[in-house]
């Protein structure tokens, strides 16, 4: 097997498109994503559902989140991965690189400071296993905990009202404003932070729609 091909799967961004959708539970959802029970396996991703629009609030999709020209694909491209063997020196190397092209991929501008919605799975930050203050929203099951973190451009931190918290699960939808802002967590670089106006259950059974 290729090294890149390795590369590829471990660093790869997942787009939202899947199986996946959620019932209104504002401030309240189940479940760790390190659950064996949730129903996800590593790398699933979630398609938007068929639901009422939110009042105010934009529906965006994960690829809205990377800036206009920027691209996964262009950037493994840069680094000429195809002449690496599994047991090639320049290995450890190129992950390095490759980790610092993530961590550095710019967010996209025309979003910061809009309402929006966007359904992702959820990585607590504050070592609570029920209920969490912080979080982080990732587009596939298993970022920043069984898998390389994603992109800093497809990691959102997202903040709930000061006084609250919510229960965690695997995937939610979250409502709020989101803002341009990076910040270098314990789990993960993020391009994005948001403070979530709503969190509601992201079902697996509801009929997908394309925005």
């Amino acid at each position: 097997m290729k090294l890149k091909v390795i590369l590829l799967a471990a660093f790869t961004i997942v787009g939202v498109g899947a199986h996946v959708p959620a019932t209104s539970a504002a401030s309240s959802i189940l479940v760790a994503q390190g659950s064996s029970d949730s129903g996800y396996r590593v790398g699933d991703t979630l398609a938007p559902e068929k639901r009422a629009r939110a009042a105010g609030y934009e529906d965006i999709l994960w690829e809205n989140l990377l800036p206009d020209g920027w691209s996964a694909d262009k950037m493994l491209e840069s680094l000429n991965l195809s002449g690496l063997d599994d047991n090639d020196s320049k290995a450890k190397e190129m992950l390095v690189k490759i980790r610092q092209m993530w961590d550095s991929a710019p967010a996209n501008a025309k979003l910061d400071n809009k309402r929006v919605r966007i359904p992702g799975f959820v990585v607590p930050l504050d070592g609570e296993r029920e209920k969490t203050r912080e979080f982080l929203l990732v587009p596939y099951f298993g970022a920043c905990i069984h898998a390389p973190a994603p992109p800093a451009n497809q990691v959102i931190h997202v903040k709930v009202k000061p006084g609250t918290t919510v229960k965690v699960s695997p995937a939610a939808w979250i409502t709020g404003t989101i803002r341009t802002v990076r910040s270098d967590t314990k789990l993960a670089m993020t391009g994005y932070e948001m403070t979530a106006d709503n969190v509601e259950f992201y079902k697996q059974d509801d009929i997908p729609f394309s925005l």
